[in-house]
């Protein structure tokens, strides 16, 4: 399964950035290819870039709380960049990170049960890395579900090429955040490790 390359990401940006990504660079083959195993996915589509000379995207986790939410990124950049996934030492350490969406609302109706409230605001948790423990790293060179409820980064060791995610948030039926334990046991024909 390749997704082209979204022409969005064609921009070389210096810094890390999360952008949302337009209806128009989604593959609708893609999608309806996730969509025939009985899932959803999201309007609210982002687009993730982690930039090059030991780079990163802070810790983090994509929902309000700590849960199972899933997405499928693709990703295009080195094959030496990796996601990391973290526990925190104390609980009592996440931060809060509350960011506006308006622009978000603006060009969609965000399909996503419980993701933004009533003043287009989305909330997320964010950790200092000096209060987490790392719990697992991966190359993320191919399409691959993964666990954003759960505390992530990401890192890029590569001199001079950035990294770009593409991430596409999976759905129940009843636009709640599929979790990642069901989303493994749909795609099991698909998925290997």
């Amino acid at each position: 399964m390749e997704h082209l390359k979204p022409a969005c990401f064609n921009e070389t940006p210096n810094q890390a950035k999360v952008i949302f990504v337009e209806a128009q660079y989604i593959d609708q083959n893609i999608k309806k290819w996730i969509e025939s195993f009985g899932v959803k996915v999201s309007n609210v589509t982002e687009g993730i870039y982690t930039p090059p000379a030991d780079g990163k995207v802070n810790i983090h986790n994509d929902t309000k709380t700590l849960s199972n939410a899933t997405k499928i990124n693709f990703t295009w950049g080195p094959n030496t960049s990796v996601t990391r996934w973290w526990r925190v030492k104390d609980k009592s350490m996440l931060q809060v990170d509350i960011t506006d969406s308006t622009h978000i609302m603006n060009a969609v109706n965000p399909d996503i049960a419980d993701h933004f409230d009533n003043n287009n605001l989305h909330s997320e948790l964010t950790c200092a890395e000096q209060h987490c423990v790392m719990m697992h790293e991966a190359v993320i060179d191919k399409p691959s579900l993964i666990n954003v409820g759960q505390l992530h980064s990401t890192y890029n060791p590569h001199k001079t090429e950035g990294r770009w995610s593409l991430c596409y948030f999976l759905l129940n039926q009843d636009y709640t955040h599929l979790q990642f334990e069901n989303a493994v046991n749909i795609f099991k024909e698909v998925a290997y490790e």
